[in-house]
């Protein structure tokens, strides 16, 4: 019987000193994402808010009022796109935005320190 209380008991603990895989990015419109946490640490700035003393690294969330939900979205499969090629060898894939998108995801990706992208005069991530 006592056994079987320790067991949760120890779990709990485990998590709790264990980040967890998920991270939960809010956008303007309170829509959450849930994302890898390999995945977004891809970004200087929620790399920065996850690890040091924010209440965000506590929460495993971190809230966007200033980005709209279309953008965060489009940043997020960013981010996968990046944790995807950046370990290969091969050229990857050209990464598209919409032209509509390009200056709100400039200025998230400038927010977001979202690193090595650069941006080509066709408006494409790579």
């Amino acid at each position: 019987e006592s056994m079987a209380l320790m067991v949760p008991e120890r779990a709990t603990m485990a998590a709790a000193k264990e980040p967890s895989k998920w991270v939960k990015l809010i956008s303007q419109e309170q829509h959450v994402f849930y994302v890898d946490r390999e995945a977004a640490m891809i970004s200087g700035t929620i790399k920065a808010m996850l690890s040091g003393g924010f209440m965000e690294s506590k929460e495993s969330e971190v809230q966007f009022p200033e980005i709209k939900s279309a953008v965060l979205e489009k940043v997020i499969q960013y981010l996968y796109y990046k944790m995807k090629y950046s370990r290969g060898s091969q050229a990857p894939p050209e990464f598209e935005i919409e032209p509509e998108m390009a200056l709100y995801l400039l200025m998230a990706a400038n927010y977001l320190a979202a690193d090595s992208g650069s941006i080509s005069n066709s408006g494409d991530i790579s």
